[in-house]
């Protein structure tokens, strides 16, 4: 079982009321684009409007506000543990911080959707390509993603812009994965 489209809507307006900017970085971005209903894992967002780091306290009091758990990602940033109707959601929050490195350039370049009436900026499907071949996990899941994002179009300029928004030895890294995984640039 995943989250719905309205859970979407839900954690997003929350989060949006209290003054929260926060863009798509994770799976969500691709699913969205896709036009899928039902979104497996969890949410991972970027924070631009109050650092996950500096600012924890504030996210525990949103949290309690709220009623939701609260936990921590891999990282040390603050994690939403979200009650839904039959399961939860966990929502981390990131900002750039040691292996997280995402360019402004990605972040501004965001996809407005409306979810059930709400706001929901996401990364481009493709900068989530540059992201996860960056990150060198989950390569499986990247090139299934690529395959259907073939499918459905695929711009693979880009990719190849999000790329070069990296240092030359981070570049060719990202390159040599994305090929590995079938995607030619």
């Amino acid at each position: 079982m995943g989250y719905t489209r309205r859970d979407l809507a839900f954690v997003m307006k929350a989060l949006q009321d209290r003054g929260i900017d926060a863009v798509i970085i994770g799976d969500t971005s691709v699913m969205l684009a896709l036009g899928e209903s039902v979104f497996n894992g969890d949410l991972d967002l970027f924070v631009l409007s109050h650092s996950p780091l500096a600012d924890k306290s504030f996210f525990e009091e949103l949290a309690r506000e709220l009623n939701w758990g609260l936990s921590s990602t891999e990282i040390g940033t603050p994690s939403l543990i979200v009650p839904l109707e039959s399961e939860t959601l966990v929502v981390e929050l990131y900002e750039n911080y040691m292996d997280i490195d995402i360019p402004a350039e990605i972040l501004e370049d965001a996809i407005d959707y409306r979810v059930d009436g709400v706001r929901v900026r996401s990364i481009r499907p493709e900068y989530y390509l540059v992201l996860k071949a960056r990150q060198g996990v989950d390569l499986d899941k990247l090139e299934e993603y690529i395959r259907v994002l073939k499918r459905t179009g695929l711009n693979t300029k880009l990719v190849e812009y999000a790329t070069s928004l990296y240092p030359e030895d981070e570049k060719e890294v990202i390159i040599e994965r994305l090929r590995s995984c079938k995607l030619e640039i």
